[in-house]
């Protein structure tokens, strides 16, 4: 009995501070702490009632800020001048039948969204917004796309190739893989492995098979649909470096702390063709296995959210070249500092923004304030606007994002004598070999950088030769005397 009293005063008091953090969310402005130099300024505490709770934004090209509520409709926000009061920010509701919104993008007076869930007749998908008849507001409505996926684990970002000619965006693991015109990953994924699966006992994901949570590309219509890179539990967001080269921000699993399997959130470098290995239960792959690639940085638990390059903010060069992560469960902004290593990178993390509570939710530069814009919410708690200005030394002088370095760290020396550059231009030329016909030249230019140092260019040459009839490579395996 007394148990049972204990564990209702326990669960009073959660349930206490958890609508105590509901309430406060939307007032951390001042409390959220910052490397020196830098400031935080609440840009608009959102009605939960009326307006709902923020999880995703973007910025259009004239700076207005877009932003979804997670279970209903899309707003344009005019942030308030840096420094200014938040009540000087305009906020518009847009009438339009699409929202529920875990991705943006504006690009050529048009906004590609990812809805994630069923808004009256549309469903989750990739639409695109057009204003049809330029009275500023969006009233033309098109699915390019349809996803048999909802909810946290659903469809999320999209974003911009660096061509300007693709779209790119990420599906959690329990968004069914659509059918595709080709795949840059050999689609012979499987769940076989050596000792017996220990599925998770509260049978969460029980039910879902590789590939997991994958990452595809589109042309600008969605018409021709391609995968790139699987193996993730639940991404929320991908992003393009100064190099051309996307990054991606994946959950932990946090039941499974402390077991030998558990993966801690880690930023993974998507390379055509990639799989990162998640598999229910133990069955996901360690990062030695020849199979899959080593990450970029580790951050330990969390939640990962927005993820965005500092390109266009009037931060210091350090972090302008940096990725900022969002960590929803524990209230970070972590800034990963990458820098070449080898035909990838390697990053340090700094936790960058933090406070308790902080659910940050997604991130965006606005380009012409050099601010980082990040909105707070998620799961029906309040939400609000926020963004981070630089005020120290040399404030207000932004850079040119073409500008920025492929590197901002200084260059580690790749493996072989190769430079990062060219590491990486090796790296890109066996790629291309995984959308090209099969050839038997294909074959002759992989094989010999399958024993490379580099396992991103070893596995792009083993992809490479994966993608060629068997016939055409047995004999070679056979003979091979590097193994």
């Amino acid at each position: 009995m007394r148990i049972c009293i204990r564990s209702l005063l326990v669960l009073r008091a959660t349930l206490a501070v958890a609508g105590h953090c509901r309430e406060a969310a939307a007032e951390a402005a001042g409390t959220i702490h910052l490397p020196p130099g830098f400031r935080s300024e609440l840009v608009y505490s959102v009605p939960l009632e009326t307006q709902g709770s923020w999880v995703s934004l973007t910025t259009d090209d004239r700076g207005r800020l877009i932003a979804s509520d997670e279970a209903g409709s899309l707003y344009r926000i005019e942030p308030s001048p840096i420094g200014g009061d938040p009540s000087q920010t305009k906020v518009e509701k847009l009438s339009i039948s699409v929202g529920m919104a875990h991705g943006l993008l504006f690009h050529k007076g048009q906004l590609y969204v990812i809805q994630n869930g069923q808004i009256g007749a549309f469903s989750s998908g990739l639409y695109r917004l057009s204003d049809s008849d330029d009275d500023d507001q969006f009233d033309r409505i098109e699915q390019l796309r349809v996803f048999n996926g909802t909810g946290e684990h659903g469809p999320h970002a999209v974003v911009l190739s660096p061509d300007g000619e693709h779209l790119y965006f990420c599906c959690g693991n329990f968004t069914e893989l659509p059918i595709l015109s080709r795949s840059l990953a050999p689609q012979r994924w499987m769940e076989d492995q050596l000792l017996p699966r220990i599925s998770d006992p509260r049978g969460h994901a029980t039910h879902i098979k590789a590939p997991g949570g994958w990452i595809a590309r589109t042309d600008l219509d969605g018409n021709d649909l391609e995968l790139v890179s699987i193996g993730y539990r639940n991404m929320f967001d991908i992003a393009f470096n100064a190099d051309g080269e996307l990054f991606t921000y994946d959950s932990d699993m946090e039941w499974d702390i402390g077991t030998p399997w558990y993966r801690p959130t880690r930023v993974c470098h998507v390379t055509s063709g990639s799989d990162f290995g998640w598999r229910g239960g133990n069955g996901v792959w360690p990062a030695y296995f020849i199979d899959t690639l080593p990450t970029v940085a580790d951050s330990g638990p969390g939640s990962p959210t927005g993820l965005t390059f500092g390109a266009g903010t009037k931060f210091p060069p350090k972090y302008r070249g940096a990725l900022f992560g969002g960590d929803w469960s524990y209230g970070n902004i972590y800034a990963f500092h990458l820098r070449p290593e080898g035909s990838s990178y390697r990053g340090e993390v700094e936790r960058f923004a933090s406070a308790m509570p902080l659910g940050v939710t997604d991130m965006t530069v606005r380009k012409q304030d050099g601010a980082l814009y990040f909105a707070v919410g998620g799961r029906k708690s309040e939400s609000a606007l926020y963004r981070i200005v630089w005020t120290g030394e040399g404030a207000g002088v932004g850079d040119d994002p073409a500008r920025l370095a492929a590197a901002p760290q200084e260059e580690a020396e790749a493996p072989a004598a190769l430079s990062p550059s060219e590491a990486r231009d090796l790296r890109r030329s066996l790629e291309k070999l995984h959308a090209a016909p099969a050839s038997a030249k294909a074959v002759e230019q992989a094989w010999p950088h399958l024993g490379s140092s580099d396992r991103f260019i070893s596995t792009a040459a083993r992809i490479a030769i994966e993608h060629q009839p068997f016939t055409a490579w047995r004999q070679r395996a056979l003979a091979e005397q590097n193994i």
